[in-house]
C-alpha cells in the first residue's frame, strides 16, 4: 500500500505529533508498505516561518495530486486541517482514501483557552480570532467532515467531532499513540522509598495545568518535606517556574528546562508519581512514557478506556487543585498503594507497542478502500 503521512510541523521524531507521525511512517515501512512523509521540511525555503502553517495545505494539495496522478498513492493520512483543500477539491472517483487524524482536536483546545481567559489565567492576543481561533477551526472542521475516515486520540474529542462538527461516526475511530521500542520492558526496580519524587513533564504553559499544580503543591510540599518535585522539559528557566512557588519551597523543586528523548528514563529513574493536570490533550506521549518508567499517574486525562481510576492511575477533574492534593496525599501516605499503582501503570504501558498500533491503522485503511470502491 502507498501511504502519504502529513504533519504541519518540522519533522522531529522526538517531539509530540511529529514523533507520532515518524513512528507510523517507520512501522508502515517495516510492515512492507511504501510510506512517504510531508512536513514543513518539504516547503520551499522562501516561505517565512510564521506563514508555514497557513500555506502548508496548498503545498500538500500539490503533492497529493502529483502522487495520485502517477498512480503512487492509495491513502492520505493527514493531520487535522492539513488536507482541507484536497478534501474540498478532489474528485472522489479514483481518488486515494483520505484520513484526517487529530493529534488533539483544535476545537476543544480552543474552548479550553477561552475558559482560561474567562477565569483571568491567560490573555489572548487580538490576532488570535483571526486565524487560530477562527479560520483554522473552519479548516479543521472541513478536513474531518469531508474525509473518508477520521481518527481521534480520546473520546472527548471524538464525541465533540461527531456531535458538534457533524463528522460521520461510522468512519470515525478513537485510536492511541504508542511507545518507542526503547521505552518497552525497561528494567524497573519497584520498592518502597523514604523520599517521594513527583514529576511533571512538558512545557510550562497554562494548558498543561501549571496553575493548578502550583495551588496543589503549595500544601503538599509544606506538609511533606520528604517530597520533591521535578519539572522536566519546561522550555523555560528555573526562575520562571519558581516564581509560582513560595521561597520556602524552592529547595524541594528541581527544574530541567530541556532534555533529549532518550534521556527521559534516566531522568525519571528515582521518581514515583507522574503529575499531569492537563486542560486539553490528544494522547499525551509523556504520560505513557512515564508509566513505562514505573511512575503512578495523577492525571486529568483519560480516554475512557485507556486508564482505570484507582488501578493504574488516579483520575482528577479538570481545574481541581483540591482533588490533585487529595490524590497525591493518598499515594504519599500509603506506600503499598503507591507501589501497586506504579506496577499496574507499568503493565498498562507495555500494551502500547507501535507495531500493533500501526497494524490497526492499516486495517482501517483497508476498510476505507473497500468502502470507496
Amino acid at each position: 500500500m502507498n501511504i502519504l503521512l502529513s504533519i504541519h510541523h518540522e519533522m522531529n521524531k522526538n517531539a509530540g505529533a511529529p514523533g507520532v507521525t515518524y513512528q507510523l511512517y517507520k512501522q508502515y515501512q517495516r510492515l512492507g508498505h511504501h510510506a512517504v512523509l510531508f512536513s514543513f521540511d518539504d516547503l520551499p525555503s522562501y516561505v517565512p516561518g510564521k506563514w508555514k502553517g497557513i500555506v502548508f495545505p496548498y503545498f500538500l494539495f500539490r503533492r497529493i495530486r502529483q502522487l495520485a496522478r502517477a498512480g503512487q498513492l492509495d491513502v492520505v493520512d493527514a493531520s487535522s486541517g492539513d488536507a482541507w483543500l484536497w478534501a474540498l477539491l478532489r474528485s472522489r472517483r479514483h481518488s486515494p482514501a483520505l484520513v484526517s487524524r487529530s493529534h488533539g482536536l483544535e476545537h476543544t483546545m480552543h474552548e479550553n483557552l477561552l475558559e482560561e481567559q474567562r477565569r483571568g489565567h491567560v490573555k489572548l492576543s487580538w490576532k488570535y480570532p483571526l486565524y487560530h481561533g477562527g479560520l483554522r477551526l473552519q479548516e479543521v472542521a472541513i478536513s474531518f467532515r469531508r474525509a473518508d475516515g477520521a481518527l481521534f486520540l480520546n473520546h472527548r474529542d471524538f464525541e465533540y467531532a461527531v456531535s458538534r462538527l457533524k463528522v460521520k461516526s461510522p468512519f470515525a475511530r478513537v485510536v492511541r499513540n504508542g511507545l518507542p521500542d526503547e521505552f518497552l520492558q525497561l528494567p524497573i526496580v519497584f520498592q518502597k522509598e523514604k523520599e517521594i519524587r513527583i514529576a511533571q513533564i512538558g512545557s510550562y504553559i497554562p494548558r498543561k495545568g501549571i496553575l493548578y499544580t502550583a495551588q496543589a503543591l503549595d500544601g503538599i510540599l509544606r506538609e511533606y518535606p520528604h517530597v520533591k518535585m521535578s519539572f522536566i522539559g519546561t522550555g523555560c528557566s528555573r526562575e520562571t517556574v519558581l516564581r509560582d512557588y513560595a521561597e520556602a519551597l524552592h529547595g524541594q523543586i528541581e527544574v530541567v528546562s530541556e532534555y533529549s528523548h532518550e534521556e527521559l528514563p534516566s531522568l525519571l529513574a528515582d521518581h514515583h508519581i507522574k503529575l499531569f493536570p492537563t486542560l486539553s490533550e490528544g494522547f499525551p506521549l509523556s504520560l505513557i512514557e512515564a508509566m513505562a518508567c514505573g511512575l503512578a499517574p495523577v492525571t486529568s486525562f483519560t480516554t475512557g478506556s485507556f486508564l482505570v481510576d484507582g488501578r493504574d492511575a488516579l483520575i482528577v477533574p479538570f481545574r481541581d487543585s483540591t482533588a490533585i492534593q487529595s490524590k497525591l496525599r493518598q499515594l504519599i501516605e500509603d506506600p503499598d498503594y503507591l507501589l501497586a499503582v506504579r506496577k499496574k501503570a507499568y503493565e498498562t504501558a507495555q500494551q502500547h507497542e507501535w507495531n500493533r498500533i500501526a497494524g490497526e491503522a492499516i486495517a482501517f485503511y483497508e476498510q476505507l478502500k473497500e468502502v470507496n470502491l
